[in-house]
Parts: C-alpha cells; sequence; structure tokens
C-alpha cells in the first residue's frame, strides 16, 4: 500500500469535480463538523457531486455486482423512471430511541475507536489479507458520523445533532468520496467486494432519500445504517436490531 499522507484539517482539494480531503485518509473524528463547516461553504463544488445510484437493466430491475434483485434489505432504492417501487418497511414499525429530556440537545459526538467491535461476518474482510486498518477506521467514523446525524433528523435534537435533508445527503457524499478514495488504495481490495460493495449502495441510497426529502426511503436507510454502525461496527447491545443488512449480527 502507498504510504499515506498526513491529513491537514484545513487543507481541501478538489479532483474532477468532487471535493476530497488532502490525504489517503482521515482519522477517525477528525472529519467532523469542523472539517464539515469548510465543506459546506463550497457550494460551487458540492453541487457538482455526482451521486451514482446502482444500475438499472432493461428490465428495470436494480443490478447488483452484475446480477439481477433487489436490494438488500435497509438500503433504499434510487427513484427510476417507469419502475414501481417495491413495498418499504412502514414507519410505524421504527421505534424512536427513548429521548429523556425533550429540551435537551444532543452534539455531535466524535467516532470512539474503543467501541470497534466488529461483528464475525464482517471482520473477515478486514485484516493482512483485506482491507488495511486505515480502511477499518474510516468505515466505522463514517458509520458513525452518519448514524448520528440520521436519528437527529428523524427523533430531534435530544436523539441526535441536527442537520437539513440536503445537509445531509452532502454528508453523506462527503464520507462516501472519502472512502472511495482509501479504497482506490486499497491493495487487497478485491478480497472485499461483496462488504464494499454493500456499504457503496448503501451510501448511495441515503443520499438518494435525501436528497428526495422522502422519509420512507430515509427512515429505511436508518435501518440499514443503525444495524451497519451498532451492530456490525459495534456491539451496541442496548441497541434495537432491525435485521437491514445482508450481514449476520449474531456474535460467538
Amino acid at each position: 500500500m502507498k504510504p499515506l499522507i498526513p491529513m491537514d484539517k484545513k487543507r481541501i482539494v478538489t479532483l474532477a469535480g468532487t471535493l476530497v480531503l488532502a490525504g489517503a485518509v482521515v482519522a477517525a473524528g477528525v472529519y467532523g463538523p469542523s472539517v464539515w463547516k469548510v465543506f459546506r461553504q463550497q457550494s460551487a463544488i458540492t453541487d457538482q457531486v455526482v451521486i451514482q445510484s446502482p444500475p438499472v437493466d432493461q428490465s428495470g430491475a436494480t443490478v447488483i455486482n452484475g446480477a439481477n434483485g433487489t436490494l438488500p434489505n435497509g438500503v433504499a432504492p434510487p427513484e427510476t423512471t417507469g419502475t414501481v417501487k417495491p413495498a418499504v418497511t412502514p414507519a410505524t414499525t421504527i421505534t424512536a430511541p427513548p429521548q429523556g429530556d425533550t429540551g435537551s440537545k444532543s452534539k455531535y459526538r466524535e467516532p470512539d475507536e474503543k467501541l470497534l467491535d466488529m461483528a464475525p461476518s464482517v471482520a473477515m474482510f478486514f485484516g493482512e489479507t483485506a482491507l488495511s486498518n486505515d480502511a477499518k477506521s474510516l468505515v466505522f467514523g463514517s458509520a458513525w458520523n452518519i448514524h448520528q446525524y440520521v436519528d437527529g433528523y428523524l427523533y430531534g435534537p435530544a436523539a441526535g445533532p441536527q442537520m437539513n435533508e440536503q445537509d445531509i445527503k452532502k454528508y453523506i457524499v462527503f464520507h462516501k468520496t472519502l472512502l472511495d478514495k482509501q479504497l482506490k488504495n486499497e491493495t487487497n481490495a478485491s478480497k472485499a467486494v461483496t462488504f464494499t460493495s454493500y456499504l457503496d449502495v448503501l451510501l448511495n441510497s441515503g443520499s438518494d432519500a435525501f436528497d428526495s426529502k422522502d422519509k420512507t426511503r430515509i427512515e429505511q436507510f436508518h435501518q440499514g445504517i443503525h444495524d451497519f454502525d451498532t451492530h456490525l461496527m459495534r456491539n451496541d447491545l442496548s441497541s434495537k436490531i432491525y435485521g437491514a443488512t445482508p450481514f449476520a449480527t449474531k456474535r460467538t
């Protein structure tokens, strides 16, 4: 793997119209509100970011890894002309987490790598012959960051920090850009294509859902990013399991 370039929080560059942070990887936590504040100010750049949805074949079926089929549970499908939306989990099935004092506000929390405890079903995609520790930190931090803003959007200030739909969409694209850049530098990325392809589809579905402001699709994305963060990357026994990813959350 190529040596990593030290991260400068104040330095950003553009590449082919897409804003990326300098450096091949960003350590957990440094791409929180301070860097995001800079990112949001680059409106002329962020508006050029292209969100790539999963390909659709002539029959209208979504294609993942070259096979026709439906998206995994927890992934909101992109809007496609001439297709019918599949049934999704009704919003009433999603239970908001306890919020305690409704007058309180939940502030942004930086990713805490001491809580990183991957489920065996995804741990297999990391290691000496698969994805690096840098990739692991970036995946963990991305899920952590996005999840708390989605919680805040759905359940209010007591559940998580606040952003509107368009800013959350850009925040998801922001993290996906970092992940894509890192994966290009991963020598053994091909060994984890099942995992990285799912994460790519999940993040694309989230950015599409917030772009459309479709509450049902946003809530469906929430289930996917919730399970990914709390049960695949962490082992949060206090959190509900939706079963919204294709990877088992069960621990040995």
